[in-house]
């Protein structure tokens, strides 16, 4: 049985070699993340031409970290805060709190929402009105600006480029409506988090149980390895061998639907809804949920590594937060400003350190603090908020 397999697999590999298809460009390796080796051009996930302003940040990254981003936030700080503000709205704590969040939030694509909202509540803030204005506030620097220069300085080649547009312009759409026009009340959207939180704690959770621990195994395979843009199923193969070897009299060769496009167009749509519903479900109500669908939807739908959907969930959770954030700041105005500006701080301490402590940790650990951390989260959320 195995020598007819390996016979069949032969007069295909020739078949498809015959057609002039290449099976390293039928791969998706998307820049040259993990131990890929050299880079394929996928059908669907071609190779990313760097724009010079992102060679610009890649270059400028440890500068704009230190010192341009330090003076820019002590000129907000003489700008906005004032001793009164300072004492008596607790904000001289926020740094302690969101350290921790910020280097959790840039380790794993948990979103550091989820440590505001539970604990806002002890500083008197309705998360409706505050939690989610000071959560999306407060991730659109810690993980869009201070994250994305952490992970750019230290690894970019993680940064899946190519799913960023789908994950984030649909979730700005959706958190914009949802923002304007809310429809859940705070417990119903805490609620919503909290189921959302154990399903993927449980999809991940089962999927490092099946591999036994090996990332690779766990998610089909991806970690740093080129993976299959489609699998032809059963029938399909059997009619290409036979068009080879059944059919030599046939001048014309049979002409096929380009699959990998097809499941490109798939992909994109799927992954465009997913953001779409996480920024108005989720991200408009209570300031999280994007971080953690896009590292969903990289790893099952677009076929990441585990460690690029890792990187780019916790990108794009930040820089979808960039939309609802500018309608609390400027239509609603319903920012927490002493609390948002001294917890900067904190937040661009976590993420500073946050890559160091993905990579001390490993990527099984990260993943299997990840899922824990998510089943508390939701335990927490459903039955005891």
């Amino acid at each position: 049985m195995s020598q007819h397999k390996a016979a069949m697999e032969r007069i295909h590999r020739g078949h498809r070699e015959d057609k002039g298809i290449d099976d390293d460009k039928d791969r998706i390796d998307i820049n040259k993340i993990g131990d890929a080796g050299e880079s394929g051009k996928c059908r669907y996930v071609e190779d990313f031409d760097k724009h010079p302003l992102l060679g610009f940040l890649e270059d400028g990254a440890s500068v704009l970290l230190m010192p341009v981003l330090p003076v820019l936030w002590t000129i907000l700080f003489v700008l906005t805060m004032d001793r009164t503000s300072l004492m008596e709205t607790g904000a001289w704590a926020m740094p302690l709190l969101t350290v921790l969040s910020a280097t959790l939030a840039n380790a794993a694509p948990v979103g550091g929402g989820v440590v505001f909202v539970p604990i806002l509540a002890l500083f008197g803030i309705q998360i409706h009105l505050g939690g989610a204005a000071f959560a999306v506030s407060t991730m659109t620097f810690g993980n869009g600006v201070f994250g994305f220069l952490s992970w750019l300085r230290t690894d970019p080649d993680r940064i899946a480029w190519r799913v960023v547009p789908y994950a984030v312009l649909p979730a700005w759409l959706g958190a914009g409506v949802g923002t304007m026009r809310p429809f859940l009340t705070p417990d119903q959207a805490s609620r919503c988090f909290g189921a959302f939180a154990l399903v993927a704690a449980a999809v991940v959770g089962m999927a490092l149980l099946k591999g036994g621990g090996d990332v690779a195994t766990a998610f089909g395979g991806n970690d740093g390895l080129k993976v299959p843009a489609y699998e032809m199923s059963e029938g399909e193969e059997r009619d290409d061998l036979l068009d080879t070897a059944g059919s030599e009299e046939r001048s014309t060769p049979s002409v096929r639907p380009n699959h990998s496009l097809v499941i490109a167009q798939r992909r994109k749509l799927l992954a465009s809804i997913c953001s779409f519903l996480s920024g108005l479900v989720l991200v408009s109500h209570i300031g999280v949920g994007n971080a953690l669908t896009t590292f969903l939807v990289g790893v099952y739908i677009w076929r990441l590594p585990a460690n690029s959907a890792i990187v780019t969930g916790i990108l794009c959770g930040g820089w979808t937060s960039i939309c609802p954030f500018l309608l609390h700041l400027l239509v609603l105005k319903d920012v927490p400003i002493p609390l948002w500006v001294m917890g900067l701080p904190g937040v661009y301490a976590g993420a500073r350190i946050a890559p160091a402590v993905h990579d001390s940790m490993g990527l099984g650990r990260v993943l299997s603090a990840f899922a824990a951390f998510l089943l508390v989260t939701g335990v927490v959320m459903l039955f005891m908020g």
